[in-house]
């Protein structure tokens, strides 16, 4: 089960931390990368691939910045691995439900997965100052 602590460790880590670097070829850190863009899904709603594509593209930008993957790749891997679904003709996506899941805790579900990055970047970045200002000194 990946707790609410791993799954902000590991996000940070992974999406927000020195890149670029390829998604994540398999194991916890591909899942929870996956699931920080479902997350940022309506449940009761189906998108269209416009939709879906600009999503994709502010997840990049705002939440995983360091993973080096275009939207095109971001939206078959998801599909791939369950986490959407489409109609046949394509033309809309919604979440899906993958055939093994992983487990996350209930409470990774209330995450704000882009404040997360948000704060880990400011905290990021002041120590990059602090160490500035300490080897200036």
């Amino acid at each position: 089960m990946i707790s609410p602590e791993e799954f902000v460790e590991r996000l940070c880590r992974v999406a927000a931390d020195r890149g670029p670097r390829r998604f994540p070829r398999g194991g916890r850190d591909r899942q929870i990368l996956m699931k920080s863009i479902v997350m940022l899904l309506d449940t009761e709603r189906w998108y269209t691939e416009g939709e879906i594509n600009a999503l994709l593209r502010d997840w990049s930008r705002e939440v995983a910045p360091a993973i080096d993957a275009d939207h095109v790749t971001l939206r078959r891997l998801l599909v791939d691995y369950g986490h959407l679904e489409r109609t046949p003709d394509g033309s809309t996506y919604r979440i899906g439900f993958p055939p093994r899941p992983v487990a996350f805790d209930l409470e990774v579900d209330d995450i704000d997965v882009r404040a997360t990055i948000a704060a880990y970047r400011d905290y990021a970045e002041r120590r990059r100052q602090r160490r500035g200002s300490d080897s200036a000194a």
